[in-house]
């Protein structure tokens, strides 16, 4: 609604009145009282209309307030009545229930009116929790800290429910807690279920020491983890022996593997349980024969977590059977002593009698061979290619079948996989009253290592011929008996044009013939030899050999033969040279790198203490060098170093070491110098040969060295000393200028100490709440209005004062420290500017510096969104000043960041703009707003012809690309001048205002516009 009616009515209303009451004034004096009551009436008016529209503008706000407030309080109990849990909200004074949400009946069985009742929540907790309950929530509550407890209350049908109760506290305006938000958790099921876990432990923790049998459990590895009482009985094992050690320990040598894969079984099959007869070894050195009974435990998602054993000791009855055999002993003995077995099966099958030999052969014990079958568990018969042989062509199935005699090779696969070859010889028992045969007599041979041996020669053969690596055999004379192909291939000789000649026609003259008699001395003494020799082609080339030579000896231990074996290592040892090299050389410029410069400077060091001289270390940094790297390319910037190198080797002595440091930093050892001067000297040498710039890619590139020096003895005594010593004075080069050198001092190295320092108080300068924002206005110069201001960062360090600027952003720069500073310098900015804001003060823009460190490494575009959101501060308000070099580094990715920016409504100005190398065509393309003249230019405008003319220009150059131009260091009235002149809007410095804090910022902005206080006569 228009408040113009209302106004022109107030005047009316004001003006008639003054007109009636002028006609009782005598005289001249009515008219004039009566235009002084119009212009206090108006002024009245004016005053009334502006209060009635700032507190129409703050009633809306505060009900748009209270109707965000509802709305948020809406969805939260939306979301918590969606939820099993309860939720209700009482008065932190009185305890008086003012919301409970509907599961509330469900958790305690009350009505929800029930809870809304004085007293109803501390009257229903468990009368063995009460005390405790309510006065750990009073507590908390005075402390004035949100908490959360567990604790019980009492169901309506007399049970006993647990809860939660996580609890939030709310405050009012002047930071009383008015209320308390409460969620309640049912964990009722939770308490049960926990405590039937712990019954049914106790129950099996009962069960498995009590029980009469031995029980283990033990992790799939096969390590005990828990035992009972009766299995460490049986196994002569405390429990504390028994979980340090696994079953392996325990069980015979003999039984081990067959344990093993019963657990494997059980692991592998889909069977629960496994058992085995077994005897187990007491630390008595006595054998106990038990039964064991195994099971695999697994988890809910079927995976193996470990095993159960149950024991049962049986040596009683394994002793009973033994007695049991013993009859059958005396024939057993005279089937023993024959070499070959000797089996005798009835028509079923089953064995009737056997012999050890028969076991051995089978690879079983007498006893499971006599348990056996023809065909079963324990004897595997298989055709040579592995495949089951079925059982009608085994030998005695065929005497059996034929009633007629069967003889056969016959292949087996034992218990263990391995794999045994039989000759068989079968010859069938007939009964004399029907000539029916009722058993077959099996005589058995093991031919296994004669089949071996054949397979073996096949094999060796094979090998021999097709392997890649040259194998010679040689008699005990060292002469050559035969060569492989692989020998042919690599020294071109023919296996005819060597056979029967000795081997030492291909050493090479490398070796002299106590090498040769020392490799062969080895030989015979240790039956081995290996290692590198030179070889001769049948071209008369050499080549390099990686050789091993093993001697062949009879049964006797008497040499026969050697066998000598070799590769070529040519592309080897080129590779480990090549290796080498780079381990100790940059490979880019070929120059020795930091570990061969240590090697060097540390024998250089040495030699000078012994000879008392001097060394002297350069560290030399090339200037501007990632300017010309970021500008031409990474290309380029490596043929740069390159020719930067070439040229630094022609400024030294062969003696003396150039290493690259890395990047753009390279150091020079100079050893035995008579005085520290010629170090510097050689500084000078290398300074004079910079002066002729570069040719790089149609590119003339000029650059130079800031160069620190440091001499032994006198700046330092070890390696790492004169390093940093020469790194802190070239660090001091840089800051005098650049293009120059220093010799290190100890007023440098208390310099670096202090920097040090400063740099240790910025990391915690932060945490500190240490730093402060001063503000300088910017001023429009056509009236004096304040139309923005810049945010300039103070350090006000304990113990020390403020800090200037100029000291410590470089280190924040250098450190990285710049990226957080810089986040905090925004946001308390821009939170200072929305203060203002709300204060009624008018809107201004705030400049904030955005450092080229912070704008690469930090997500600036989410800080700034962040900033934006957590302040509330409008876009337009906030103007980011970035600098030259930052908009010219990776132009791509800036001017993608930049477009991002002005869509988010930012505003963008380029801060010192004339001191760097600005590309005008790149100028164009940024979407900046605004230009800012370095007060470098401004100082001495207007007496200084070349910076009039500078300034001119950038205003000129703004004007025309429509960006406003801000003039920065504007200090006299000279300068005031000058720039209106020019037609230059915008200022800002002394002139008008230094930094102040942000209460006196706030004070002069009160103003809106700005009295100048000129520090220097015009």
């Amino acid at each position: 609604m228009s408040h113009a009616p209302l106004f022109l009515s107030c005047c009316a209303a004001v003006l008639w009145s003054s007109r009636a009451h002028a006609a009782y004034l005598p005289g001249d004096l009515p008219g004039a009282a009566c235009a002084l009551l119009a212009v206090l009436a108006v002024l009245a008016a004016v005053l009334m209309f502006r209060r009635l529209g700032h507190w129409r503008r703050i009633s809306r706000l505060r009900e748009r307030e209270l109707r965000e407030a509802r709305e948020d309080s809406s969805r939260f109990r939306q979301m918590i009545e969606g939820t099993n849990a309860v939720a209700w909200e009482f008065d932190a004074a009185s305890g008086q229930c003012t919301y409970v949400s509907p599961q509330a009946e469900q958790l305690l069985g009350f009505p929800a009116s029930a809870w809304f009742q004085p007293g109803f929540w501390s009257e229903n907790l468990h009368p063995e929790d009460r005390s405790f309950t309510l006065e750990f929530f009073r507590a908390q509550i005075a402390l004035g800290y949100d908490h959360e407890l567990e604790y019980r209350m009492q169901h309506a049908d007399g049970n006993t429910v647990f809860v939660r109760d996580m609890r939030t506290l709310h405050r009012g305006a002047g930071g009383r807690i008015e209320r308390v938000r409460s969620l309640l958790v049912n964990l009722t099921v939770h308490k049960a279920t926990e405590a039937a876990l712990e019954d049914s432990e106790a129950r099996f923790r009962s069960t498995f020491e009590q029980a009469a049998v031995g029980m283990a459990m033990c992790s799939l590895s096969g390590r005990y983890t828990r035992v009972n009482r009766r299995y460490s009985e049986i196994c002569g094992h405390s429990e504390a022996e028994l979980l340090q050690s696994d079953f392996r320990i325990i069980t015979d040598p003999r039984d081990r593997e067959h344990t093993e894969q019963m657990f494997s079984h059980l692991l592998e099959t889909p069977d629960r349980t496994a058992s085995l007869d077994k005897r187990l070894q007491r630390p008595d050195g006595s054998r106990v024969w038990v039964h064991v009974t195994a099971s695999v435990m697994r988890s809910m998602r079927r995976e193996a977590t470990q095993f159960i054993e149950v024991l049962e000791d049986i040596t009683l009855r394994r002793e009973a059977e033994r007695v049991l055999r013993k009859s059958e002993g005396q024939l057993r003995t005279v089937l023993s002593a024959l070499d070959e077995g000797i089996v005798l099966r009835d028509t079923t099958g089953r064995v009737l009698l056997c012999n050890a030999s028969a076991a051995q052969i089978y690879g079983l014990s007498e006893e499971d061979l006599s348990l056996s079958l023809l065909q079963d568990k324990n004897i595997h018969h298989i055709w040579a290619n592995g495949r089951p042989r079925e059982l009608a062509s085994l030998p005695c199935q065929k005497a059996l079948n034929n009633s007629s005699p069967s003889r056969d090779n016959v292949c087996i696969r034992q218990a263990d996989g391995s794999i045994r070859w039989l000759s068989m010889n079968c010859e069938p028992l007939l009964r004399e009253e029907d000539g029916e045969v009722y058993a077959v007599l099996s005589t058995i041979s093991d031919i296994t290592e004669r089949r071996r041996s054949e397979d073996e020669l096949r094999l060796a053969a094979t090998v021999f011929d097709n392997s890649v690596e040259a194998i010679l055999i040689f008699d005990a004379d060292k002469r050559i008996l035969r060569v492989n192909p692989a020998f042919t291939k690599a020294t071109g000789f023919r296996a005819e044009e060597v056979i029967g000649r000795s081997g030492e026609f291909l050493a090479s003259s490398r070796h002299d013939e106590e090498f040769q008699n020392t490799v062969w001395a080895a030989v015979a003494e240790c039956g081995f030899w290996q290692g590198e020799m030179w070889n001769t082609r049948k071209n008369g080339s050499v080549f390099p050999e990686w050789l091993s030579i093993s001697a062949v000896h009879d049964e006797r231990g008497a040499t026969t033969s050697f066998v000598a074996e070799f590769s070529d290592i040519t592309e080897r040892k080129a590779s480990e040279a090549r290796i080498a090299y780079l381990a100790h050389h940059d490979p880019l410029t070929a120059l020795p790198n930091r570990t061969l410069l240590q090697d060097r400077l540390l024998q250089a060091v040495a030699r000078a203490n012994r000879e008392q001289s001097m060394v002297g270390l350069l560290f030399l940094d090339l200037d501007r060098f990632k300017t010309i790297n970021d500008s031409l390319g990474h290309h380029a910037g490596d043929k740069l170093l390159k020719k930067v190198a070439e040229r630094l080797g022609s400024c030294v002595r062969e003696s003396d070491t150039i290493c690259r440091q890395g990047g753009d930093e390279f150091i020079i050892v100079l050893p035995d110098l008579a005085d520290a001067d010629a170090a510097g000297r050689v500084a000078e040498k290398i300074l004079n040969h910079f002066t002729e710039a570069f040719g790089i890619d149609s590119h003339s590139i000029a650059t130079t060295f800031s160069i620190g020096i440091a001499v032994y003895p006198g700046d330092g005594e070890d390696p790492d000393s004169l390093m940093k010593n020469a790194d802190t004075a070239m660090y001091h080069a840089k800051e005098s200028g650049r293009s120059t050198y220093r010799f290190f001092t100890e007023t440098m190295n208390a310099d670096a100490l202090e920097r040090l320092q400063l740099e240790n108080g910025l990391r915690q300068a932060l945490e500190r709440e240490e730093f402060q924002l001063h503000y300088q206005p910017q001023v429009s110069l056509s009236d004096g209005r304040i139309i923005g201001a810049e945010a300039l960062i103070r350090w006000n360090r304990p113990e020390h004062g403020m800090v200037p600027p100029d000291r410590f952003i470089s280190i924040a720069e250098e450190s990285g420290l710049i990226v957080p500073i810089g986040r905090w310098v925004m946001r308390e900015a821009c939170r200072q500017t929305r203060e203002w804001q709300d204060a009624g003060l008018p809107p201004i823009t705030m400049a904030v510096n955005l450092s080229a460190l912070q704008f690469r490494r930090d997500d600036i575009l989410a800080t700034v969104k962040s900033v934006l959101e957590e302040s509330a501060l409008a876009p337009e308000h906030l103007e980011l000043e970035l600098t030259e070099s930052l908009l010219m580094e990776n132009a791509e990715d800036v001017m993608s960041k930049l477009k991002q920016l002005k869509a988010m409504g930012v505003r963008l100005s380029i801060d010192d703009f004339g001191t760097g190398y600005s590309s005008l065509a790149y100028l164009k393309r940024l979407e900046v707003d605004r230009l800012k003249i370095d007060q470098s230019f401004v100082r001495d405008v207007p007496h200084d012809s070349e910076d009039a003319a500078i300034v001119r220009a950038v205003v000129q150059l703004g004007r025309s690309l429509r960006l406003e131009v801000i003039a920065e260091g504007v200090e006299t009235l000279a300068h005031v001048g000058f720039l209106s002149a020019e037609n230059c809007l915008i200022a800002q410095g002394y002139y008008y205002c230094r930094p102040v804090p942000a209460e006196t910022f706030g004070e002069i902005l009160s103003k809106e516009f700005l009295r100048p206080r000129a520090i220097h006569a015009a």
